[in-house]
């Protein structure tokens, strides 16, 4: 411990490493699996009528082959930037500088989608005038938890990701075992693709969250070994998940309910079971919301915590507290982030559909940067052929975005900005003590151009 850091703090400091198979995987569908499902499968029904369902599986086929990608780097360089660091290794610090910002601007909007959308379960639970509340209390409660450790924070996550799944596979089932619902719509194949790629677009944000997954490896006890696995059985619940609940969307719920485009789970309940089963539905809505804010809040951290380790951001952000091994700093300002942006929801600045396009087109430009990271770190063959097979699908969904791309490529003029600025004192800077590299070392790689 430094002289010059408070009692407890570490400068730079080492975050515990408390992750599981068994925590990863409660950590990484609850990073993943939260207001998406609760809202889009609505939004994605209200665009593409009865063929949305197909969007959710071509989605899911995109992300496949980048899980691949995210599970290596992953194992080959933990680290608490997660994409970030994959980044930094494969181009130096300025791509690194550059992806950090679409990062965190990433997850400016996609916590306060989760928060949105938390507030408006709870509106439909009790009263409409309380969601602006009821999203900035679960900002402060999320934050106040992060704050005590990730070994607290990685256990309740686990905890309520197990109910959660029970819970949500009965939604998704609902309607198709009730032998006395009659169908408010139903399901056809797309006439063509080109014009899903939209609706693939907006449900994207339900599949984003693998990149802040990446952000934990630093935290797993052994990432090697247990992060593809916790990546492989994330993956398979996720999307039985989304599937299910997008289909009992579109059979449940008819085009012109009020609750499609803002709470289409409770519509589902309460169109087959009536309205008891819908206050159960904002229970539930109120539960996965809280549990994917709590890794949101978590993951948004690590990235500024190692971000800041680089001197892109005030490296006071670098402290972490020697007993519960938690960024402090950093967890604060991912609350504030989240809260700027509910905050100009609630007046009226922006729309919630605006809101998940945003962030999601980031996510996106940060899943590019992480296939062509792999591309530059693994060598062989068939490291090639997954970096086509992963890339060649996100650019396509990347264009279907349109405008709202001109707010990751303003985040990248930013981080280039950032670059600039503080190269010179990121390479003069000695603190006490030295920072370390976001990436840590690793066996080199061997780059062979054979299977």
């Amino acid at each position: 411990m430094t002289t010059d850091s408070p009692a407890g703090e570490l400068a730079a400091g080492d975050l515990h490493k408390t992750l599981t198979v068994t925590r990863g995987v409660g950590v990484s569908i609850s990073m993943i699996v939260g207001s998406g499902l609760l809202v889009l499968p609505g939004l994605a029904y209200a665009e593409a009528g009865s063929s949305a369902v197909y969007a959710w599986v071509l989605a899911g086929a995109v992300v496949l082959p980048l899980l691949v990608v995210f599970a290596a780097l992953g194992s080959a360089y933990p680290n608490a930037g997660g994409v970030v660091g994959f980044t930094g290794q494969a181009f130096g610090r300025p791509g690194m500088a550059a992806i950090a910002y679409v990062l965190l601007g990433a997850c400016a909007f996609g916590g306060a989608a989760m928060a949105l959308t938390g507030g408006n379960y709870v509106g439909a639970l009790i009263d409409d005038s309380l969601s602006t509340v009821a999203s900035v209390a679960y900002l402060v409660l999320t934050c106040f938890l992060n704050a005590l450790g990730s070994r607290l924070a990685g256990g309740l996550q686990t905890a309520v990701t197990v109910l959660l799944v029970v819970l949500i596979a009965v939604v998704a089932l609902v309607p198709f075992v009730d032998p006395g619902f009659v169908a408010e719509g139903d399901i056809t194949a797309p006439e063509g693709l080109p014009e899903l790629l939209p609706t693939v677009g907006l449900v994207f944000f339900a599949f984003t969250g693998w990149e802040l997954v990446a952000s934990t490896t630093e935290e797993y006890r052994n990432p090697k070994r247990d992060l593809p696995i916790a990546v492989g059985v994330s993956f398979v619940v996720i999307v039985l998940l989304y599937v299910g609940v997008a289909a009992a969307v579109q059979v449940a719920v008819d085009p012109d309910d009020e609750l499609l485009r803002t709470a289409p789970v409770v519509g589902v309940l309460r169109n087959v079971l009536g309205d008891g089963a819908a206050a159960a539905a904002s229970v539930l809505g109120c539960l996965i919301i809280f549990s994917t804010l709590m890794g949101g809040v978590w993951a948004t951290s690590r990235i500024a915590f190692g971000t800041a380790r680089e001197r892109l951001l005030p490296w006071t952000l670098t402290r972490v507290d020697e007993r519960r091994g938690a960024p402090t700093n950093a967890v604060v300002l991912a609350a504030a982030m989240f809260g700027l942006v509910v905050a100009a929801e609630a007046v009226g600045l922006i729309e919630l559909d605006t809101v998940f396009k945003l962030s999601a087109s980031c996510f996106v430009v940060g899943y590019v940067a992480s296939v062509g990271a792999y591309t530059v770190l693994f060598g062989r063959w068939w490291h090639r052929v997954v970096a086509v097979v992963g890339g060649i699908p996100i650019v396509v969904v990347l264009a279907g975005f349109g405008w709202v791309l001109l707010y990751p490529l303003a985040l990248l003029g930013v981080g280039l900005a950032a670059h600039r600025v503080t190269r010179h004192r990121a390479a003069l800077a000695v603190p006490d003590p030295q920072p370390r590299p976001l990436v840590e070392p690793v066996p080199p790689i061997d780059r062979g151009g054979d299977g």
